[in-house]
C-alpha cells in the first residue's frame, strides 16, 4: 500500500514538507469525495511513513480509527 488520505489538500500540506525533507518523492491528486478527497501517494512506502501518518492526521486505507 503507497497511499494515504486526507481530508483536505491543507491537512496534507505538514506531511508533504516532512517527507519531501527526510528525501520521500509524493504525488498529491484528487481522490473520491466521500471517502477520501484527497490521496497522497508515498514512495519508498515504509514503516517510517506510517509512523508520520499518524502524527499528521492522515489515514492509510484499512485503518480502524480514522483521525479527527
Amino acid at each position: 500500500m503507497s497511499v494515504i488520505h486526507f481530508a483536505s489538500e491543507a491537512d496534507s500540506v505538514e506531511l508533504v514538507k516532512a517527507l519531501a525533507d527526510e528525501g520521500y518523492r509524493t504525488d498529491l491528486a484528487p481522490g473520491d469525495l466521500d471517502a477520501a478527497p484527497v490521496v497522497l501517494t508515498v514512495e519508498p512506502f515504509d514503516d517510517r511513513v506510517v509512523e508520520m501518518v499518524d502524527v499528521y492526521g492522515g489515514w492509510i486505507p484499512g485503518d480502524t480509527q480514522l483521525p479527527d
